[in-house]
């Protein structure tokens, strides 16, 4: 009983990009697989747009999620609510968006680029300090 309240208790706090994901790999399905099925239920799109779904950089319209949610066959309120939790989570961390969008061009993984990104943030935080030590010296003798 336990297991299936933290289960849902899962599915009620992932994000967009998270359950089209997992739903994906569930089904060991590539990019283009989703874009073939979705283009039998007459949903137009190309693998560039799954991506960036599943990147979070844009999200499905309501049309689609109904037609994600009979392509996986889950209810769309899961859908919707995902989508929710994503919009929540992205207001309250809006710098991720730039890393999802570096991520999305160099096509590095969303971990690597933080690594990098808060690499480049110590280092460049080092920078300015040391830059203000020199300059404080200057003005001192």
């Amino acid at each position: 009983m336990k297991k299936e309240e933290d289960k849902s208790t899962q599915l009620e706090k992932r994000s967009i990009e998270e359950l089209l994901t997992d739903l994906r790999k569930e089904k060991n399905w590539s990019y283009i697989d989703v874009v073939q099925a979705l283009s039998k239920m007459n949903v137009f799109v190309d693998e560039k747009m799954i991506k960036k779904w599943e990147i979070g950089l844009e999200y499905p319209d309501t049309n689609t999620l109904y037609k994600l949610s009979e392509l996986y066959l889950i209810p769309a309120t899961d859908f919707v609510t995902a989508k929710n939790n994503s919009y929540t989570k992205g207001s309250q961390a809006i710098h991720k968006t730039f890393i999802k969008w570096f991520c999305y061009i160099t096509g590095f993984s969303i971990k690597v680029c933080y690594i990098f990104f808060y690499f480049f943030l110590y280092a460049a935080f080092i920078g300015a300090f040391l830059f203000f030590i020199s300059k404080c010296s200057e003005v001192l003798t």
